[in-house]
């Protein structure tokens, strides 16, 4: 053996010995963000280094597996990576341009705020979220998980979506939008001529031998390997959290953030996509490629390296980030490492001076070279994931988890390995931090509350004499609000969309407003609220006409939002 391969198996030997040091810090960050289950991989210069599961699969029980690399966590906005992967598959075939408008291809696509969203937008602007649809997310993902929009009513909702603020256009500004990439579903199954579950199937998933990705309704029924949602509760009980987002008869949720995936598959696609971007696919360097086919991956240069929106950021480093398709490139060390996770005091700019500092304070490898990174972070009320690539060392850092309670374990996580997989100085302590940030998104929530107790009406104002007048269905945005008789004499209760397993008692809050809002943060937990996090959207604000009849509400899906209009919908027209 040569002493250079000498050398390169003893620095990998001491790799995967400071990887497996990282071990006791992922147990003590799963006590400490009360998550059940955690899985990794990590692999450098192409070779597999780590690649297992912590935890447990089910906390209920005593005896339950543990994950493994195999267990299927949901993606969430991870999701979106393959959007933009079969898009480029497409532009390879030449059956669209970056640059093409999208209304071009969806004949029922009419917007009904600015014209230019449909005529003007391109790929390119919707996919770096600059197209100019809002993100009314919690009309499309319900309380508990539930998908209220079916496919067939989401271009509807597409075409109700306001596309401007406060009389300022979204188009070519920076406006986050799950419904963009929603769209683009139904645009790869137009050109395609399959729904978009056979697409990544026939074209992504299968030719890279994903076998541990779901993307049908039956392949979660099929498989007992899914790390499915906790949230445990202020008592140490777990509480179990279901969804119905990986579905093929729901392209538009699935595309969003519906996938399942596995640490194991999650590198696979990794492997492909720094192949497919920076190295010769005829000289496969990668452990987990198949060495028979080919890398049906395309266009990752335009994808990772072309239109993108600048992320302004100010830390001591200055590097610049920016969000491309899906991804976020940045160089480390940077504030912007964690952006995209749900760490608040990591991911984006703090306001509070001593959030600044201590952000600032904990930037991986402040004293280490200069290292490109590209990133996706997925979160969800059922879990979080992070997939960081480093182009330069053909190195992929990849984690997903089963909750959501106070702090981002799979940022925390990510953050852990990278710093031992690059011997990053000076060594961060991420257990302090994960403690800092579990105590801050605590504070928040109490915040939250506290908004919503001071905007409050009078506590004496006594409710209405008679809320028969409330009761109706209100529609807006693809869905109905129904409000109905409450279950004790002059009271209230709101069903979103018809689905009588989300019913929730309306509270009398102020003169024509009632509140849904969890009372608790156990309830908020349980009830997978987390899109709910500020006061207005747990609101409903009756509005009436001159006559003083009321003719229908307006509701605000999260904060800076301006409120949207449901219209009353008059009897008549219900009974037919």
């Amino acid at each position: 053996m040569a002493l250079k391969d000498i050398d390169t198996t003893q620095q990998k030997q001491q790799q995967k010995h400071d990887l497996a040091a990282v071990e006791r810090t992922i147990h003590e960050l799963l006590q400490e963000c009360k998550v059940a289950a955690v899985s990794v991989g990590v692999f450098h210069q192409g070779k597999v280094l780590l690649s297992r599961g912590y935890g447990t699969l089910d906390p209920l029980r005593r005896h339950a597996p543990k994950p493994d690399d195999e267990t299927l966590y949901t993606l969430c906005s991870i999701s979106k990576t393959f959007v933009t992967a079969s898009l480029g598959i497409l532009v390879e075939e030449g059956k669209l341009s970056w640059e093409d408008p999208v209304g071009k291809y969806l004949d029922d696509f009419h917007p009904t705020g600015d014209v230019r969203v449909a005529k003007e937008a391109t790929f390119n602007d919707f996919l770096r979220h600059s197209g100019g649809l809002s993100n009314p997310v919690v009309s499309i993902l319900g309380p508990q998980g539930k998908v209220l929009v079916p496919q067939k009513d989401f271009i509807n909702l597409v075409n109700d979506t306001p596309t401007s603020v406060d009389g300022e256009a979204n188009f070519q500004r920076w406006v986050y939008s799950n419904v963009a990439y929603g769209l683009m579903a139904l645009v790869i199954e137009k050109l395609s001529g399959q729904s978009y579950a056979e697409f990544l199937q026939e074209r992504i998933l299968k030719p890279l031998g994903m076998r541990h990705t779901a993307v049908l309704e039956q392949q979660i029924v099929q498989r007992s390997n899914i790390a499915h949602g906790y949230a445990k509760l202020e008592d140490g009980s777990w509480h179990p959290l279901r969804h119905g987002w990986t579905s093929e008869n729901n392209s538009p949720v699935l595309a969003m953030v519906g996938m399942r995936s596995s640490a194991r598959d999650m590198m696979i696609f990794a492997a492909a996509v720094l192949q497919a971007y920076c190295y010769d696919q005829d000289n496969n360097q990668f452990d987990m490629l198949p060495t028979d086919k080919p890398n049906p991956l395309k266009q990752m240069g335009a994808i990772l390296n072309g239109y993108y929106w600048t992320r302004p950021h100010t830390d001591p480093f200055g590097n610049e980030a920016a969000y491309h398709l899906a991804w976020l490139r940045t160089s480390m060390p940077t504030c912007m490492t964690s952006w995209g996770s749900w760490n608040s005091t990591l991911a984006d700019m703090p306001t509070l001076e001593k959030d600044v500092s201590f952000r600032n304070e904990n930037i991986l490898g402040k004293r280490s070279p200069p290292r490109l990174m590209f990133k996706s972070s997925g979160i969800g009320f059922c879990g979080t994931g992070s997939v960081n690539l480093f182009p330069a060392t053909q190195s992929a850092v990849v984690v997903f988890c089963n909750g959501l309670n106070a702090g981002d374990l799979s940022d925390f996580v990510a953050m852990a390995l990278i710093q031992a997989l690059f011997k990053l100085e000076p060594p961060i302590d991420i257990l302090q931090v994960a403690k800092y940030e579990v105590g801050l998104r605590k504070q928040e929530f109490k915040r939250t509350m506290d908004d919503l107790e001071s905007h409050r009406g009078n506590p004496s104002m006594a409710p209405p004499a008679n809320v028969d007048e409330y009761i109706g269905q209100y529609h807006g945005l693809a869905i109905d609000l129904v409000v109905k008789p409450g279950s004790q004499p002059n009271t209230l209760q709101l069903c979103f969309n018809h689905q009588e397993d989300l019913v929730r008692k309306l509270e009398h809050y102020a003169d024509d407003q009632f509140s849904y809002w969890p009372t608790t943060r156990d309830e908020w937990l349980r009830g997978g609220w987390l899109d709910w996090d500020y006061y207005l959207v747990g609101l409903l604000t009756f509005k009436r006409d001159p006559s003083g009849s009321i003719n229908g509400l307006t509701w605000v899906w999260e904060r800076d939002a301006e409120p949207h209009f449901f219209h009353k919908v008059p009897a008549r027209e219900i009974s037919d």
